[in-house]
């Protein structure tokens, strides 16, 4: 897990163009990290990741190359027939502490492409059984009990603020794949893998772009005092103290409209590196306390923060030089990631009323996941156990529109169920979001025992 500057420093020279962005958030309780789907340019839009023509057929098979994550493909749709084969979801699907039902309708669309088009699993289609946790620990554990009498073979993450459903199917050996790590649970349970460092890996990236890249020698932590996220908030301070860094931190409540007291806290510290950690509703209210203040440190947002939505709101001198975390590298100017085409022509034909730069990006990359390791499979894609140890012997398994990953328990210490924490920092300029950092390697950064 050795950080190599080379590794980290790839591709930092300006890459700009649209990100699609995925909230990792505790629904109001208003704190993220990012999951990107990578940037189309506007140019290429219409064209095929290969460098292809124009394409208008009625299939996306038809529409994309062989340089996807899914490889070689039948470029004729083929329709899955047959007993369905189950797999669950659990998510916040309504709330008034927020709702995430974008979740679960990218995880259709997913499935729905996959059964239309390649032929769902052995030629069996996949079943979507979703369950809302109507955010209450007893609906977390309602729906893992749900997902065991249904006898479904794993389950897909959505948001589980505090999954308590997680450690049931742990229990039941049942596989929870990807999704949005927002508790203790996800990050930690045996049967949990997920593909994103959730908060975790977005405060570890901050800190380590800020030092070794920026030169910070003081780091104030906003972050909300709330179990998983004041853990990494510490798990960032420790780093960062390794790092040869002064931290100040600065808590605030979990629920709150006042943001002007903490970064002003934040300000008078010192610092001249803020890691602002909040999300959702309390991004422009953090840009515009910022920008009243006028402070000069470097400003660190959570890339849910960048949405474009959120940008245009806050205003461009508010949100000039503002850096952010993402999951994905950004491809080279007149370039076309492939997986993010894919995952754009899916959305198109079989979601077109869902946004492609919402938090969807995350749980759709948890089926694509999942969907390769039963096709790997064969005649055991079924069969749990079979898929268990499949995931726990992944090592730099090709992850749909992230970094590759290795599910050995050791990318992120203390976090075993973190197969890819990695980050990349990007910054909002004049010409949109640039690049700043190659994969940060944010497990070198903890210590082997927390």
């Amino acid at each position: 897990m050795e950080r190599t500057r080379a590794a980290r420093t790839a591709g930092r020279i300006g890459r700009a163009a649209r990100v699609g962005l995925a909230l990792i958030a505790v629904g109001a309780l208003g704190l993220a990290a990012c999951s990107e789907s990578a940037p189309t340019a506007d140019e290429d839009a219409g064209r095929m990741p290969g460098g292809g023509t124009q394409c208008e057929e009625a299939s996306v098979v038809a529409c994309i190359g062989d340089d996807t994550t899914l490889g070689r493909i039948d470029h004729t749709p083929v329709r899955a027939t047959g007993a369905p084969i189950r797999i669950g979801m659990i998510n916040q699907e309504t709330g008034a502490a927020g709702a995430f039902p974008e979740l679960s309708r990218a995880d259709e669309a997913a499935i729905a492409f996959i059964n239309a088009e390649l032929g769902g699993v052995n030629g069996r289609p996949l079943e979507l059984e979703v369950c809302d946790t109507q955010f209450s620990p007893a609906g977390s554990q309602s729906c893992a009990q749900q997902m065991i009498q249904r006898d479904v073979v794993a389950v897909t993450g959505g948001i589980d603020v505090f999954g308590d459903g997680i450690r049931v199917l742990s229990d039941n050996g049942v596989p929870l794949v990807g999704g949005i790590p927002v508790s203790t649970a996800s990050a930690t349970v045996p049967t949990s893998f997920q593909f994103s460092g959730g908060i975790w890996g977005a405060f570890l990236g901050f800190v380590d772009f800020a030092i070794d890249d920026l030169g910070s020698e003081h780091v104030a932590i906003m972050y909300s005092d709330y179990g998983p996220i004041t853990d990494a908030a510490r798990t960032a301070q420790r780093a960062a103290e390794r790092l040869g860094a002064e931290v100040t931190m600065v808590p605030f409540p979990i629920i709150t409209t006042d943001f002007l007291t903490p970064l002003t806290a934040a300000a008078q510290s010192g610092a001249d590196a803020i890691i602002v950690g909040t999300a959702d509703t309390g991004c422009v209210p953090s840009f515009r306390a910022a920008e009243q203040l006028g402070i000069e440190a470097s400003l660190f947002f959570t890339g849910a923060c960048a949405a474009p939505k959120i940008l245009e709101n806050a205003g461009t001198k508010a949100t000039r030089g503002a850096y952010f975390n993402i999951e994905q590298e950004l491809p080279e100017p007149g370039t076309t990631d492939p997986d993010t085409r894919l995952y754009d022509l899916v959305l198109a034909k079989y979601a077109p009323d869902l946004d492609p730069a919402g938090a969807g990006t995350v749980s759709f990359r948890s089926v694509m996941n999942l969907y390769r390791q039963m096709i790997a499979l064969g005649d055991r894609a079924t069969d749990r156990p079979a898929l268990l140890r499949a995931f726990r012997a992944a090592v730099d398994e090709p992850s749909f529109m992230g970094h590759p990953y290795t599910c050995d328990g050791e990318q992120l210490p203390g976090l075993g169920a973190m197969c890819s924490p990695q980050q990349v920092i990007v910054q909002k300029t004049d010409d949109g979001l640039v690049q700043r950092s190659g994969w940060i390697d944010v497990g070198a950064l903890v210590a082997p025992t927390r």
